[in-house]
């Protein structure tokens, strides 16, 4: 199980997750520009956060996994699923990994930057329509 999730499918998920990101700073942000395609900008930039969002709750998953062990992944998974994010973050902070630390941050950034900035360029773009 450990091996298909994390050997198989979260590469797949990592790829996928930098190549939306490549889709929304090389296509979507200037397309947002031009006033038939804000909408659909504006949503694939909302969509993309989902996938972020995806890709980071696997990553704190395998970190939970490696540093609490299968204890604490059933704790993180009781309190709706989500609860491995904290647990990697803080966990990552109690073992000195600085580097995992980081990239959980900023990929916590990018899923919530992008939620919102995707949430406001929507609402910007209905109020001209």
């Amino acid at each position: 199980m450990y091996d298909l999730l994390f050997g198989k499918i979260y590469p797949w998920i990592s790829d996928l997750a930098l190549l939306a990101f490549m889709c929304d700073l090389i296509i979507m942000i200037p397309l947002y520009f031009i006033r038939k395609t804000k909408i659909l900008s504006a949503s694939t930039i909302c969509y993309s956060s989902y996938i972020f969002g995806l890709q980071l709750w696997l990553s704190c998953l395998m970190l939970t996994l490696q540093i609490g062990g299968i204890v604490a992944v059933v704790i993180g998974l009781l309190f709706l699923g989500i609860g491995v994010v904290p647990f990697a973050i803080i966990a990552t902070l109690f073992y000195g990994m600085w580097k995992e630390l980081g990239e959980l941050l900023l990929s916590l950034l990018l899923v919530f930057g992008c939620r919102m900035l995707g949430t406001y360029m929507l609402e910007k773009a209905e109020l001209q329509f």
